[in-house]
């Protein structure tokens, strides 16, 4: 086979895909309700996104920081660390710091 005829017959194959197939003619009718329907619902879409995007025009970000004065509440920071060196000792070096010291209340 040549290529013309592969080609060909690819494009056979493609034009037979067709994602919207042919409807019958009854169903395109036009009538003066489906026209005022088809208007009305248009009217609805453009007025929708025209206020759509007034509204996103007007939108503004505020943003507003505030400094927490109260002294009451605890915040709770627990740190291990471990540091990677040669050891003296036959065991296991771990370096563990805590800022509460060991016994105290929470």
């Amino acid at each position: 086979m040549t290529w013309r005829v592969v080609l060909k017959k690819a494009l056979s194959l493609v034009k037979e895909l067709d994602a919207f197939p042919k409807v019958p003619g009854s169903y395109v009718e036009t009538t003066a309700t489906g026209g005022t329907v088809s208007l009305i619902a248009f009217t609805a879409m453009a007025l929708l996104a025209f206020f759509e995007f007034f509204v996103y025009r007007d939108t503004w970000m505020k943003y507003e920081y505030e400094v927490d004065k109260k002294n009451s509440s605890k915040f709770r920071i627990n740190i291990d660390i471990t540091v990677a060196m040669k050891c003296q000792c036959k065991v296991r070096c771990t370096v563990s710091f805590s800022p509460q010291p060991p016994g105290a209340k929470d």
